[in-house]
């Protein structure tokens, strides 16, 4: 593979993101487990994300940011006030 694109998800953010849920520390992991570097994204979707792993050098590893900050992941989530929402498409 030229390349290889990590993505998960961890606890219930309820669509919000969450230093406490970050995937960040796993970044870090990873690269010791693996003995080579891992490029972590802050974000799952949208513009830098799909940059970046456009056109990557042979052999990067990348790890997505959690997918459930995403109230899309799960089909609902809170809002800042703790008010159930749905995704908008």
């Amino acid at each position: 593979a030229k390349s290889v694109v990590l993505m998960s998800h961890l606890g219930r953010p309820e669509g919000n993101p969450s230093d406490k849920l970050s995937l960040a520390p796993v970044g870090v992991r990873l690269e010791t487990l693996l003995g080579r570097p891992v490029v972590f994204l802050k974000d799952c979707v949208g513009e830098n994300a799909e940059k970046a792993c456009a056109n990557p050098a042979p052999g990067t590893v990348f790890l997505l940011e959690n997918l459930r900050f995403h109230a899309e992941e799960e089909g609902k989530g809170k809002d800042a006030q703790g008010n159930k929402v749905k995704p908008t498409a």
